[in-house]
């Protein structure tokens, strides 16, 4: 009998573990929606409830997707907001990326605000921690107010993101940052001028940052779904970015 107990706790802590292994697998699939557009909100720690919309592809078992943060345009934030924003342009632009693409509703009046980091921050974490989220392949864009929140979270989080795609988007006070950039502007844009962006871009260039400046020709800022295809090309640049390893090396 003696010999027989460790044996005996050995099959219990066996048992055990399976069964916690069992049961996060069970509050996954409960957390997870399937494929298609869902709304959703989680509760913060600080008990604000965020709402954001998610795209969810068709998903193997067991096989970890890039997520894309899709951080929308200024303006009045009605509950799910970002859901326009995600089905104009980013959904459609990303659909061949096979990534989960969440839209976050900004909770405050910028994306650069600190209450809108911290929610950013903790909304990944619980996708992180609960979804099939593969964490080396995390990006994040935004258009305009958006595209300005990119640039924000690319300088202060190059752990997290492994590229960032502002688009029709004001720098503001960012000087550089570590992880590859793909900057999509027009030079018609009427709220931000083109010529302070590229100035900005070359500065960062020559600071060493890996920055792709996509110039575009013709449309206002306000033709945000005209934006599809020059977004869908940076389907191809990411692709060839993690083949290449986290940081890449771009042509």
């Amino acid at each position: 009998m003696p010999r027989l107990f460790p044996y005996f706790l050995f099959l219990l802590s066996v048992l055990g573990n399976t069964q916690s292994s069992l049961q996060k697998d069970d509050q996954m699939q409960q957390s997870f929606p399937g494929q298609g557009i869902h709304e959703m909100v989680l509760k913060l720690k600080d008990g604000y409830f965020l709402s954001y919309t998610v795209s969810v592809p068709s998903i193997k078992l067991g096989q970890p997707v890039p997520l894309v943060l899709a951080l929308h345009y200024g303006g009045e934030v009605t509950p799910y907001y970002g859901r326009t924003f995600l089905e104009m342009l980013v959904d459609t632009a990303f659909k061949k990326l096979g990534a989960i693409i969440i839209a976050p509703d900004c909770p405050v009046e910028g994306w650069t605000d600190t209450k809108s980091e911290a929610a950013v921050l903790e909304l990944l974490d619980f996708l992180k921690n609960s979804w099939p989220v593969d964490t080396n392949r995390i990006i994040v864009t935004g258009f305009s107010m958006g595209g300005t929140g990119s640039w924000f979270l690319a300088e202060r989080h190059p752990d997290i993101f492994s590229a960032a795609i502002p688009v029709a988007a004001y720098l503001g006070e960012i000087n550089k940052v570590n992880i590859p950039v793909y900057v999509i502007y027009s030079r018609k844009d009427e709220v931000f001028k083109f010529e302070k962006t590229a100035e900005a871009v070359l500065k960062i260039k020559k600071q060493g940052g890996n920055v792709q400046f996509i110039p575009v020709r013709d449309l206002s800022h306000y033709q945000t779904q005209r934006y599809v295809k020059y977004l869908k090309a940076a389907v191809k640049w990411l692709k060839k970015l993690w083949n290449h390893g986290r940081f890449g090396i771009m042509e």
